[in-house]
C-alpha cells in the first residue's frame, strides 16, 4: 500500500505583502469600476472678513490639474490594509486623464488625508498588472509585485518623504 501527500502550494509562489502603519500609504491591486472627471475649481472661492478694516476679502485659488473621482475594487492589498472591498479616491493629472484608467488591473498608490477624510492618489504612480495562469499577479513585463513595489518605494515614494531614506 502506498500513501502520499500532495501539498497544494507546490509550484505556487508566495504573494508579496508588506505592512507599516506608520507610513501613510496604501498600495493595492485594483480593478477599475469607474473614473469620473470633476472640476477641481468648482468651489475655489473663500470669503473672509479682514479683522482690521472689516472689508470683505474674496480669495480664489486655481488648480491647474484635471480632477478625477475614482472607484476601484480592492483585489489584493500590497502595502498596508485597506479594510474594504472597494475604495474611492481622488486623483489629479496635469496632462489630461490619469494613465491608470487605461488598464483593467493596476497597482495603485494612495494616501489618506485624515483632515478631509479622503484618499488621494500619489500623482502619476501606478503599475499595470495581470493575473498569471497560476493565479498570481505580475507586471506586464513579467516583474514580480515585490519588484514593482520596491522600485516605487525606493524611488519616487522615498523622494516624496513617505519612507525614510
Amino acid at each position: 500500500m502506498l500513501i502520499s501527500c500532495k501539498s497544494t502550494n507546490v509550484g505556487k509562489e508566495l504573494e508579496f505583502k508588506m505592512k507599516n502603519n506608520s507610513v501613510n500609504l496604501y498600495a493595492f491591486i485594483g480593478e477599475k469600476i469607474s473614473v469620473t472627471e470633476f472640476d477641481p475649481n468648482e468651489n475655489n472661492t473663500r470669503i473672509e472678513i479682514d479683522s482690521i478694516s472689516g472689508d470683505t476679502i474674496r480669495r480664489v485659488s486655481y488648480v491647474m490639474d484635471s480632477g478625477f473621482k475614482n472607484k476601484y475594487k480592492v483585489v489584493k492589498n500590497v502595502f498596508n490594509d485597506l479594510k474594504t472591498d472597494t475604495i474611492e479616491f481622488v486623483a489629479y493629472d496635469h496632462y489630461g486623464r490619469p494613465g491608470f484608467e487605461n488598464y483593467e488591473n493596476v497597482i495603485l498608490y494612495i494616501s489618506l488625508n485624515k483632515e478631509k477624510g479622503n484618499y488621494y492618489h500619489q500623482k502619476y504612480q501606478f503599475d499595470p498588472v495581470e493575473k498569471t495562469k497560476k493565479g498570481t499577479w505580475k507586471g506586464l513585463k513579467g516583474e514580480s509585485i515585490e519588484k514593482l513595489f520596491n522600485e516605487k518605494k525606493n524611488g519616487v515614494l522615498t523622494a516624496r518623504g513617505l519612507f525614510d531614506e
